[in-house]
């Protein structure tokens, strides 16, 4: 055991070390060349060289093995080295054609490998002639026999095996590649014919191969002889004979008491097999089904040898039949026609002819070993519709045997030509609305022709045609969908065979419908400056669109438009001539139309108002009623006038008219004085005016005067009263006139503007009257009438009141009828004509001094106190 173990462990531990060694090594590259690569000689020596670049890390010296191998795939290991240097050779003494091929070197340094890039090498020469052997060289019919090649050239190589017949080209069996410098075939020998063979070399890689070998030639030994197939009767054999096939096999004397196996065969079918005989015999009533081709084989073992013969049975032809490969023998011009004619039987040769009834001869006539001919028309137009037969025939004992068959009518259809497709007229663009007659015609085609016409691929209609007239298509326009690429189709009844005609488009163009003008905004209103914005656009109507805005018949602005969108058309509003009713036309290039009106409200910001009061005065006395006006030039109603004093609101009031607001304020104390502005407002904008102060008069000194001298007045009222008296007495046909002229005693004194006023009488009044007949107002919350105001004149009395014409010249001016309170209060107006004060005296007011009541009417009297100062009476 201890023999064993020892050495084991001993080389155990020198692999251990080798591998330990060669740990860290890499190769990089493995080359192989060789030093005659071109032109090499037959004989001639061929120096292989592999190198190989390797890395290592320890300084050991390293064991490289080099391996040398010959074929493409590396098959033959020529040479195997293993060295310490970084290169080593392959050396090829005499070169041989053989040697020609691929060439790789492996290098192998520890556990890495490395293999090259081949190398081709050839050698220019001849291949030796190999050397074929043949075992055994004895054999029977049915043994197996091996062939074995063998060649002094350099493996890899290619052997081929032949057959060699005397008279013939050699029978190529089988190529055998190797890497060994022999090959081996084995086969079957199936005749004994079979004897001779031989075989040859070829190296791979190059197209040159050596010469076949010597023939090798084997004795085959047949165990019977090549049967006999005998017929009867043997030269003519017509229907109805006695048909007797039989089918002889000799044994030679060494396989006497073989028991074979005889088969008689027709067309590849056994019809007869015998088994432990010599011969097989097959016996049938002749027919024409009895026509063929018999064989007499004979096997056993593995050896077969056969007998063939061909039987004719001679039988009269039958009635053929016509026939067209064309469904109900109805054919397209330009196909291909077929028509057979075909017999159920009858001997060959039969000779076939084929007629047309019209035409005088056969139109075509083939004899045949078949029982079917055919005639074919390779492009079958008009002139081939018509009825045709054929004819079939043959020769049976020595008789012409014809026999015809029915008639076939061909029918001859033609397809439809590529239809053509106008219109009734020459227009190419139409209104909705509007009809369109479409013709569609094909100048060829069998009939009946049914067209049908599409719009854009769609299909619309159909109409039948059974004559050549055009097929018209009525098309009512309704909608531009409508209009696009129309098609016609032409179709008959030959399936698949249609035909479309080229397009022809028309435009459809839709009137625009009447357009719809609208504000931005909703709204018809807009201020001056501003700018308003409308819409101008149609539901219908093909593009492009013109829209064309007016005001007033007058067009302003135009926009042509493509799309679907409305037309914008931006009004800056500077002037009310502006205003006015606006339209829109929408035309297209078959029609047009006007929207409905749209008028625009112009909206008018207030201009400053005008703050005045109605007697342009601003003086008012306490207890007083000033009436103040206000208004705006300019302003879109309804205007809404504010009175402001001092900042505060007071009253307002709104109006749709271009009137001034009348804005009545009682100043009831000195707070109601100030700064009295008026604001106008509308809808758009607010103005103010510029404001008034009122000026609210003192009358304290009316009130002295009433109190220190009640005397002087009483005295000065009963003077005045006297003098009217006198007066109204002395004229009371004047004043009798003036009722009959109806004048109104009762009316009060006016206030008039301009009236003329005698300045040499301005201050004495005299004659003042009270209204009569209406009764004095008792009530001292205002003051009375005034009615009749007589002066003294030396031509009589001056009338003033409502009489406006009365003869004096002179009446008085600015005296107005005033409503007096129960207080005394003092008015002075300003005439600014003439600026003649008047100051009025309630004299009621003297109850609150306890002074004695007049009698009768109440009596007002206007005393002008700057003319009594000057010394009237």
């Amino acid at each position: 055991m201890l023999k064993i173990i020892v050495p084991f462990l001993t080389l155990l531990l020198i692999e251990m070390n080798k591998t330990e060694t060669q740990k860290g090594v890499s190769i990089n590259s493995a080359i192989i060349k060789s030093d005659t690569e071109e032109n090499i000689r037959e004989g001639s020596k061929i120096t292989l060289t592999c190198s190989a670049s390797i890395l290592k890390q320890q300084m050991e010296a390293l064991q490289i093995v080099y391996l040398f191998y010959k074929g493409e795939d590396k098959g033959v290991l020529l040479k195997n080295v293993t060295s310490d240097e970084r290169e080593t050779q392959c050396i090829i003494q005499s070169a041989r054609v053989s040697h020609s091929g691929y060439y790789h070197c492996v290098v192998e340094a520890g556990s890495e490998k490395k293999d090259s890039e081949p190398t081709f090498i050839t050698v220019k020469g001849k291949l030796q002639t190999p050397l074929l052997s043949i075992q055994p060289m004895n054999v029977t019919v049915g043994d197996s026999i091996v062939l074995r090649c063998a060649s002094e050239e350099i493996p890899p190589l290619t052997f081929i095996f032949f057959k060699e017949k005397e008279g013939q080209k050699p029978q190529r069996l089988k190529d055998i590649n190797s890497n060994n410098k022999s090959a081996v075939h084995q086969l079957k020998v199936i005749a004994n014919t079979d004897k001779n063979y031989s075989c040859k070399v070829r190296v791979s890689g190059i197209s040159d191969s050596s010469l076949r070998s010597k023939i090798v030639q084997i004795t085959v030994q047949d165990p019977f002889s090549d049967p006999v197939l005998e017929i009867e009767p043997s030269d003519r054999i017509f229907e109805g004979d006695n048909l007797t096939i039989q089918c002889i096999v000799n044994f030679t004397p060494l396989f006497l008491g073989v028991q074979p196996e005889i088969l008689i065969v027709k067309d590849a079918t056994p019809i007869t097999t015998n088994y432990n005989a010599t011969t097989a015999v097959f016996t049938t009533t002749a027919a024409l089904n009895d026509t063929g081709e018999y064989e007499c084989m004979v096997k056993w073992k593995e050896a077969m040898k056969m007998t063939k013969r061909q039987v004719i049975v001679k039988v009269p032809v039958s009635e053929p039949t016509l026939k067209s490969t064309r469904t109900g023998d109805n054919a397209v011009e330009g196909d291909t026609l077929d028509l057979s004619c075909a017999v159920l039987k009858g001997s060959y040769p039969i000779t076939y002819k084929f007629y047309k009834v019209t035409t005088d001869g056969a139109l075509y006539q083939k004899t045949l070993n078949a029982t079917k001919a055919v005639y074919s028309i390779t492009s079958v137009n008009s002139e081939h519709h018509g009825t045709y037969s054929c004819e079939a025939s043959n020769t049976v004992n020595q008789r012409n045997q014809t026999k015809r068959s029915q008639y076939v009518t061909i029918t001859v259809k033609v397809p439809v030509s590529n239809p053509t497709i106008k219109q009734n007229s020459l227009k190419d663009v139409y209104k909705t609305g509007e009809a369109v007659t479409l013709l569609c015609h094909s100048t060829t085609g069998t009939l009946p022709i049914t067209y049908s016409l599409f719009l854009n691929k769609r299909f619309i209609y159909s109409v039948s045609k059974s004559n050549t007239e055009s097929a018209a298509f009525e098309v009512l326009i309704n909608e531009t969908k409508d209009g696009g690429e129309y098609k016609c189709k032409a179709e008959n009844e030959i399936p698949n065979l249609f035909k479309y005609s080229e397009g022809m488009n028309f435009t459809v163009k839709v009137p625009v419908s009447t357009p719809l003008l609208y504000p931005l905004l909703n709204s018809t209103e807009v201020k001056l400056g501003e700018t308003m914005t409308l819409h101008c656009i149609t539901s219908t109507g093909t593009p492009p669109i013109t829209y064309t805005l007016y005001r007033n018949q007058s067009s302003l602005q135009s926009v042509s438009t493509t799309q679907a969108i409305p037309a914008v058309f931006n009004i800056t509003i500077e002037t009310m001539e502006h205003s006015g009713e606006y339209r829109c036309k929408a035309e297209n290039q078959i029609s047009s139309q006007r929207s409905d009106g749209v008028s625009l409200h112009i909206l008018i910001p207030v201009s400053t108002p005008l703050l005045y009061p109605l007697l342009n005065s601003t003086e008012v006395k306490l207890g007083e009623t000033m009436t103040l006006h206000c208004i705006a030039s300019t302003g879109t109603p309804p205007i809404t006038y504010t009175l402001y004093r001092n900042q505060s609101s007071l009253q307002s009031v709104s109006t749709t008219q271009a009137i001034p607001a009348v804005f009545n304020i009682t100043i009831e104390t000195m707070e109601h004085s100030g700064e009295y502005r008026c604001k106008a407002e509308n809808q758009i904008s607010s103005r103010r005016s510029k404001g008034i102060s009122l000026h609210i008069l003192n009358t304290t000194w009316w009130i002295y005067i009433s109190s220190v001298s009640p005397v002087i007045i009483l005295v000065a009222a009963a003077v005045i009263l006297s003098l009217c008296l006198k007066r109204l007495r002395s004229n009371k046909d004047i004043s009798q006139a003036d009722e009959s002229d109806g004048t109104h005693q009762g009316e009060p004194l006016q206030h008039i503007q301009g009236a003329y006023t005698d300045r040499n009488h301005e201050g004495d009044y005299t004659n003042i009257m009270p209204p009569e007949g209406n009764g004095a107002d008792t009530e001292r919350n205002h003051e009375g009438d005034y009615t009749y105001i007589m002066l003294p004149e030396e031509n009589g009395y001056i009338f003033t009141g409502s009489d406006s014409e009365s003869d004096c010249d002179r009446d008085y001016t600015n005296v107005s009828s005033k409503r007096k309170a129960a207080n005394i209060d003092s008015d002075s107006c300003s005439d600014e004509n003439d600026a003649i004060q008047y100051t009025q005296i309630d004299l009621t007011a003297l109850q609150s001094g306890n002074m004695p009541q007049p009698q009768g009417h109440t009596v007002y009297a206007s005393i002008a106190f700057d003319k009594i100062q000057q010394g009237s009476p």
